[in-house]
């Protein structure tokens, strides 16, 4: 009982009948679930790949770009050369 008034048993909570309702139904021989699925597919992936690209490919060339260049560097200091511009012996 909700607030001392019985609703009635579950499906049937005592409503008035809906009217003008509507209930169209589609054979299952006539549908096509995946009719351009593949396609659609294909294309959908490839517009949301190319809209992140940048927020990808950007961050990836710049910590590319510091990883060759720490890389170079490192191996230009421990050069013959690297040492004698930093002061030689000290290692």
């Amino acid at each position: 009982m909700a607030g001392g008034k019985w609703m009635g048993w579950w499906g049937h909570l005592g409503a008035p009948k809906q009217r003008g309702i509507a209930i169209y139904a589609l054979s299952p021989y006539e549908q096509r679930a995946f009719a351009g699925a593949l396609h659609q597919a294909v294309f959908n992936t490839f517009r949301r790949v190319t809209g992140q690209a940048f927020y990808i490919a950007i961050p990836f060339g710049a910590a590319y770009g510091l990883y060759s260049w720490g890389k170079q560097n490192h191996q230009w200091r421990l050069s013959k050369e690297g040492h004698a511009h930093h002061g030689g012996d000290d290692h």
